[in-house]
C-alpha cells in the first residue's frame, strides 16, 4: 500500500513537472520559433498544458501560439492560433504595461506577422518603449538577445541603432 501511494505522488510530480516550463528555456528557445518547427511545436505542447499565473509566462505563451500559426497548414486553424495569441499577448500587457520584456514580444509578434492580420499598431510605441528602457534590463542574456533583433530588423532606423549598440554594451 505504502509503495502504491508512494508510485503515485512519484508520478504526479513527474507529471507536474512536465508542464513546467522556465522563462530562461522560453527565453532561449524563442528565437528559434520562426524556423524551427519542432521547437516551436514542443513550447506550445508544454505551454498550452501550463496553466501558470506567471504574467510572463503567459506572455510568452501567447507569442508562441501566434507563431504556431507559421506551423499549421489548415487556414482556419492558423487564424484561431494567431488569435489566441494575441489576446495572451495584449492581456499580459495590459497587466504590465512597463514589462520591456513583453513589449518585445508583441514587437516581434507585429513585426513577423502579415499586415492583413491586423495587428501592427503598436510597432512603433513598442520599438520606442524598448529603446528608452533597454539600459535598465538587468538580465544579460536578455538585453543582448534583444539588442541582435532590434539591430537586424528594419523597423529600427540608423540612429536607434546606435543608441541600442551604445547601451549593449
Amino acid at each position: 500500500m505504502k509503495r502504491n501511494i508512494l508510485f503515485l505522488f512519484l508520478m504526479a510530480g513527474l507529471f507536474s513537472n512536465a508542464q513546467n516550463i522556465s522563462i530562461e528555456t522560453l527565453r532561449k528557445d524563442y528565437y528559434k520559433l520562426n524556423t524551427d518547427s519542432a521547437t516551436c511545436t514542443k513550447l506550445y505542447n508544454k505551454l498550452s498544458k501550463n496553466n501558470s499565473t506567471d504574467n510572463l509566462i503567459n506572455g510568452y505563451k501567447g507569442a508562441i501560439t501566434a507563431s504556431m500559426a507559421n506551423h499549421v497548414k489548415n487556414k482556419e486553424e492558423k487564424i484561431k492560433l494567431f488569435t489566441a495569441g494575441k489576446k495572451l499577448i495584449e492581456q499580459s500587457i495590459k497587466s504590465d504595461s512597463a514589462n520591456v520584456e513583453l513589449r518585445f514580444l508583441r514587437f516581434t509578434i507585429q513585426t513577423n506577422c502579415p499586415k492583413a492580420l491586423g495587428y501592427y499598431k503598436q510597432i512603433d510605441p513598442d520599438k520606442k518603449y524598448i529603446i528608452s528602457h533597454f539600459a535598465s534590463l538587468k538580465n544579460t542574456d536578455l538585453r543582448h538577445k534583444i539588442a541582435e533583433y532590434l539591430l537586424s530588423t528594419s523597423y529600427v532606423n540608423a540612429d536607434e541603432k546606435k543608441k541600442i549598440k551604445s547601451a549593449a554594451n
